[in-house]
């Protein structure tokens, strides 16, 4: 790789000790994806969950914490999605562990380096955002996809030591989404019908996630019906990452790149494949679970926003969870704070159901959480959870959120309307 002068004097330790591990761990980065230099950055994004960090990774970032401040001074602004554990809701799905005060060594740890520990689940508009074309380093599937296809900035699936190592240098190796001919759509799809829930455009993710299996694909999509909300384009693009490892995607007409199918593709001309409704009565019907007993409801993947708390409470007015089904709602400790404010925590908990904030349920120990509780089948509006829930020995099955609720309550998996 090319180094300018600057990152040449990183690489010799003229920046401290923090820079020179950064420099040298992103140009072996870099000259594995065969970049030829690096791209500045402003903003960086740190994927920090407690379980894929583990105790090694708390340690190392312990270690740069120690060193002298003029030894570890940042060139980039840092947020980091590790947003602490709820210890009362820990206790009962853990209760041999103490979360809490793991997930407070890490913020502190990464506090002392001058990351904003701020604990918002989606940093990358809640706190700072990249302009339209703009490089940044982002780790986390939500926010580099986001990044990607909705706003247009420019990204790569960075590892958590990659952006942290970006944070130090204010760069990232040039390569991948970051370059003008990777951005392309390199496939069609329409779909022939309109979703009704986040549910059915997760699973319109995964169909897509599916069929394409790689990362430097770049599937672009043109709908019918209405325009989608960034909420539904999100568990679109979750479940894509998730079941195909994909970072960038296009909307005809919808998002920035793809105001036509000519400019999607950069001038190429693609075949288009059609997704069906009965493409997605398929999936559904794949999980199944119709008629089990429900042992646990996790609405989480991405973290719920306001309206959906709302949606929820309303839901469950007047009505009582299952006493076998354990009922979590996962959302950011902002908009948990802010729901406590007007009621609907407490209406939402009066039910029987438990929000949850510091965590995603698939990411914290959810295979421990299993056998804790010898809890089998799940239901989840996620279809991302779905897909990694299935990996730790869940039965998950796949549903709108009312639908969720209403199993919830009826302690079983409820059939799909019109089913």
């Amino acid at each position: 790789m090319k180094l300018n002068d600057l990152e040449q004097a990183m690489l010799d330790g003229a920046h401290g000790k923090a820079a020179q591990w950064a420099i040298d761990y992103q140009r072996s980065v870099g000259t594995f994806f065969d970049a030829e230099d690096f791209v500045p950055v402003r903003v960086i994004h740190i994927s920090t969950d407690r379980e894929t960090m583990g105790d090694s990774g708390v340690a190392f970032i312990q270690e740069l914490g120690e060193l002298p401040p003029e030894q570890r001074r940042p060139r980039a602004f840092a947020t980091a999605d590790f947003r602490g554990f709820d210890e009362e809701t820990f206790r009962f799905l853990l209760p041999g562990r103490d979360l809490a005060a793991e997930s407070a060594e890490a913020v502190e740890a990464l506090g002392k380096l001058g990351v904003v520990t701020s604990h918002a689940y989606v940093n990358d508009h809640s706190v700072t955002a990249p302009a339209f074309g703009e490089a940044c380093g982002y780790s986390g599937t939500p926010s580099v996809v986001y990044m990607n296809g909705i706003v247009g900035a420019r990204c790569n699936f960075e590892a958590g030591p990659s952006s942290l190592a970006a944070f130090f240098t204010g760069r990232v190796p040039r390569y991948g989404f970051h370059l003008d001919e990777k951005r392309g759509a390199t496939h069609g799809f329409k779909l022939d019908f309109t979703p009704d829930s986040v549910a059915d455009w997760g699973i319109v993710g995964a169909l897509i996630g599916r069929k394409l299996n790689s990362y430097w694909s770049v599937p672009a999509l043109e709908l019918t019906g209405p325009r989608p909300s960034v909420l539904e384009l999100n568990h679109m693009a979750l479940a894509m990452a998730s079941y195909g490892s994909i970072a960038m995607f296009h909307v005809i007409g919808i998002t920035p790149e793809a105001p036509d199918w000519k400019s999607a593709a950069g001038g190429k001309s693609l075949d288009t494949e059609v997704i069906t409704q009965t493409d997605l009565d398929a999936f559904y019907e794949e999980w199944g679970g119709e008629g089990d007993t429900l042992d646990v409801v996790a609405l989480s993947t991405p973290q719920l926003d306001i309206p959906e708390l709302v949606e929820i409470a309303a839901m469950l007015e007047g009505r009582k969870v299952h006493d076998d089904t354990t009922l979590l709602v996962y959302a950011p400790i902002e908009i948990k704070e802010a729901c406590a404010r007007i009621g609907l925590n407490q209406a939402i908990e009066k039910a029987g159901g438990r929000v949850v904030h510091g965590h995603d349920f698939f990411a914290t120990f959810a295979k421990e959480i299993r056998e804790a509780h010898d809890w089998t089948r799940l239901m989840t509006h996620s279809v991302k959870m779905v897909n990694i829930c299935e990996g730790y020995g869940y039965k998950p099955t796949p549903a709108s959120i009312p639908r969720c609720i209403e199993s919830a309550i009826a302690g079983k998996v409820l059939p799909r309307s019109g089913s």
